[in-house]
């Protein structure tokens, strides 16, 4: 098991790192050089677009929490 742990420390980690990297694309980015990249596949307001990326980071840190940290917390403290 404990393979299994270090690869979701290591995997953790990679996911934070990503995480981090998002935000700091989407957050500090001007907001019309991403918008003026998708909107070029996608017909979709600034308020949608916004709203939906907001609402996928906020799903990408629910399945790091669920998949990763838990698991990982729990196999820290059987072994």
């Amino acid at each position: 098991m404990e393979p299994i742990a270090s690869f979701l420390g290591w995997l953790l980690i990679a996911n934070f790192i990503f995480l981090a990297f998002r935000i700091f694309i989407f957050g500090s980015t001007p907001k019309s050089f991403v918008y003026k990249i998708h909107s070029h596949f996608f017909k979709v307001s600034h308020k949608d677009f916004a709203l939906t990326h907001y609402r996928a980071i906020v799903h990408h840190v629910t399945f790091i929490v669920f998949f990763n940290l838990l698991p990982y917390l729990v196999l820290k403290a059987l072994f």
